[in-house]
């Protein structure tokens, strides 16, 4: 029930980044009427000569900024012990959504991730919001994206259900198109040599698979349009390379939705790397929609009623 009535949980550690992500953290508690919690974790690992004067107080601060660029919102400050990482993890259990930056004070630009987005889009209990080079939109003078679509990613899974749940109520509730792009390999797409040597000048015929990957893809995503009527919506099915696809498709995206799996997916795939390579490229905020299939399980179908005698 966290995700659907929880607050919005954003952590701050005075850095530009952490401004930007606190601007996304206000916007969405504001059109979702939620509460916004700012949270700072003061590490016990770091040593008291390293910790920046004013920690005490930056959540605080930071609550009142928020409050000043959106009136309407109910923001509270809280400064925590322990690592951050940690800290913002046990919000995850009753929080609407949780935002952070994808590189804080360490902004260790040789990793595409910090330490802290890093664990919270493999370890969360909610959905997690990673704002990639939120520092562009610390100014508050800055205008969120408000004309791009919400893009999905979809390949099937217990875990691309939940994002497409997701997406479809993000869509939604912003009043913005939903894209959703099923990219799917092909062994035939790379064997144009072969081709070649058969006497054939063009690849593989894919239509055959196109069409029925199409119509999974539809079928799929036929219930969460029945439940938001409203949200004009795109289905695209290709062959290719999903990271390439997506990575491209976040250049034109106000919000890409993806999925990861969790301890909600006992089938899934334990591996992370097909999400941390999205995100290494990710050109705009990435929306992961951890959680459980429960809160994010597409609707039954209407049943047909039967004709009148």
């Amino acid at each position: 029930m966290g995700y659907r009535f929880g607050p919005v949980v954003v952590g701050v550690d005075g850095s530009a980044d952490s401004v930007g992500a606190l601007r996304w953290a206000a916007d969405e508690a504001c059109r979702n009427n939620r509460e916004l919690i700012v949270v700072h974790a003061i590490d016990p690992a770091v040593p008291a000569d390293d910790v920046p004067p004013g920690s005490a107080d930056l959540a605080g601060r930071a609550a009142d900024e928020a409050v000043r660029w959106r009136p309407g919102v109910c923001a509270t400050g809280v400064t925590a012990t322990g690592a951050p990482a940690e800290v913002l993890r046990r919000y995850t259990r009753q929080a609407r959504l949780v935002v952070v930056a994808s590189h804080g004070c360490g902004n260790n630009m040789a990793h595409p991730l910090g330490s802290v987005c890093d664990e919270l889009c493999v370890e969360a209990e909610c959905p997690v919001l990673a704002v990639h080079a939120a520092r562009r939109w610390a100014d508050p003078f800055t205008v969120l994206p408000q004309e791009g679509p919400v893009v999905a990613g979809y390949d099937g899974s217990d875990s691309a259900g939940r994002a497409l749940g997701l997406a479809f109520e993000e869509a939604a509730g912003r009043g913005q198109r939903l894209v959703v792009i099923q990219v799917w390999q092909h062994p035939g797409l790379w064997l144009h040599g072969r081709h070649h040597e058969e006497g054939r000048h063009h690849g593989p015929d894919l239509s055959s698979d196109e069409c029925a990957v199409h119509q999974a893809l539809v079928a799929a995503a036929e219930p969460w349009r029945e439940r938001h009527p409203l949200v004009e919506m795109e289905l695209r099915s290709e062959p290719g390379d999903p990271v390439e696809a997506l990575i491209l498709a976040s250049q034109w995206a106000t919000l890409m939705v993806l999925g990861t799996s969790c301890r909600a997916d006992p089938f899934e795939p334990p591996s992370h790397s097909v999400l941390h390579r999205v995100l290494r490229g990710m050109a705009c905020p990435a929306l992961i929609a951890h959680g459980t299939v429960r809160e994010h399980v597409a609707p039954e179908p209407r049943a047909a009623h039967p004709a009148a005698a």
